[in-house]
């Protein structure tokens, strides 16, 4: 009955909520019972079946273990019956109930205290309220085509050593080493740059031309004057050494049939046909990333709630542990001043919120407007996922139980953007 409980809530922030219950003696007598039938299951009595001593003596025997079992139940029993009056709201999952009974006897009931993490309240979403500009008609130029080409012949070029100074065009093959650190460690090993302003940064191109096979060259990295100024601002230069291996020069082959059927066409009609349908894919796909990034920065710049804090930290945790098992990142982390650790910090905190926020919100999204996912997208992506984590064919009866929980959440969050993208206000 509803006289028999009284309840109180106050609502917190970060998703914390205070709950203070007062129960009736019946519901403690109840609890008393339940305890002491529990205990007697558990205990055995010389002279007595298992479950059948008198309670007199169970309670002269076991008092401590009968106290500890009656408040575990006056403790459940009271939030049950709380829910069920004012339907409290939903645990989290990484949440536990902290209870503490103030007072309680079987003649005059109980006062309880709970706190807990609840679910997020997620406001409504409206699509139109994102504004988009009309998609307009994407345009491969013939400029884009010729250089996809020039890049594909490159695969299928002569390529011919020589000993003289780099020039202007040159294809060389050098190791790279950072020597920010006493001991140099090598970025990457026999790798092919085109000496020109399309294939290599400037800062390279100046330190290169004019020099020969075997020279090392000590240079720093910085970014070229083209550059936006984010990038300049994020851009980190590096002291380094460009060691020369090899000076190539290449003779690319003639486009023409005979070249389009080496790259699987049949003619070099349908070669350049096949190269623009990519061209205009690759656009349409960087387009679509695009816009998903603005629908994300319009969903947690509009749509503001409090998160756990719980799942906050969980989220912290996961990238921190990320980032620190990069040895890489671990030596510049352990030369940062206390201001730059300070800010990393700071930043992690914020993109963890963000990323538990834009997760609710793309779970509300999918609710709400009944977004359907398969179990066969979930299989695919979940596949992807494994594909570029380890480089090998996965098995589809195989798939981990977070790879699979990884592939839910990139899909309700793609969908969500989607979802938001087809439904906004065209502009």
């Amino acid at each position: 009955m509803e006289s028999d409980i009284k309840v109180k809530i106050e609502k917190k922030t970060k998703c914390r909520i205070e709950v203070d219950i007062e129960v009736s003696s019946e519901i403690v007598k109840e609890a008393s019972k339940q305890a002491l039938k529990d205990l007697k299951k558990e205990i055995i009595l010389p002279g007595f079946r298992k479950g059948k001593a008198p309670d007199s003596t169970v309670l002269k025997k076991y008092p401590d273990a009968y106290k500890e079992r009656l408040e575990k139940k006056i403790a459940d029993i009271s939030f049950i019956k709380a829910h069920e009056k004012e339907k409290l709201p939903v645990l989290t999952q990484e949440s536990k109930i902290v209870f503490k009974i103030k007072e309680y006897s079987l003649e005059k009931g109980a006062n309880l205290h709970y706190s807990y993490e609840t679910e997020p309240e997620v406001p409504k979403i409206d699509p139109k309220a994102f504004k988009t500009s009309k998609d307009k008609k994407i345009d491969i130029t013939k400029k884009e085509i010729d250089e996809a080409i020039r890049q594909i012949r490159f695969f299928h070029a002569e390529w011919k050593e020589v000993d003289r100074p780099i020039k202007e065009n040159d294809y060389i093959i050098i190791d790279l080493d950072s020597i920010e650190s006493d001991t140099p460690q090598r970025v990457f090993s026999d790798t092919r740059f085109e000496v020109s302003d399309k294939g290599m940064a400037s800062w390279m191109k100046e330190l290169v031309t004019g020099k020969k096979i075997k020279d090392s060259l000590k240079g720093t990295s910085k970014p070229d004057e083209n550059t936006s100024e984010e990038e300049k601002k994020n851009f980190e230069s590096k002291k380094v050494l460009v060691t020369i291996k090899k000076i190539e020069e290449a003779k690319l082959p003639k486009v023409d049939d005979e070249f389009a059927k080496k790259v699987g066409a049949k003619s070099e009609k349908e070669m350049y046909e096949s190269i623009t349908k990519m061209l205009t894919e690759q656009k349409q796909t960087k387009h679509n990333q695009e816009n998903r990034k603005k629908v994300h920065e319009f969903l947690l710049k509009t749509y503001k709630f409090d998160v756990p804090d719980s799942l906050i930290q969980n989220e912290l945790n996961y990238r921190k542990d990320s980032y620190f098992k990069n040895p890489e990142f671990k030596k510049k982390y352990d030369k940062m001043t206390s201001q730059e650790i300070q800010k990393f910090e700071k930043d992690l905190l914020t993109y963890s919120e963000d990323a538990i926020r834009i997760f609710y919100l793309s779970k509300k999204i999918v609710a709400d407007f009944d977004i359907k996912i398969s179990d066969d997208e979930i299989k695919q992506r979940a596949l992807i996922i494994l594909y570029r984590e380890t480089g090998q064919k996965p098995d589809l009866k195989n798939i981990p139980r977070n790879v699979y929980a990884l592939a839910i959440s990139q899909l309700v969050l793609n969908k969500a953007e989607d979802y938001i993208l087809d439904h906004s206000s065209k502009t």
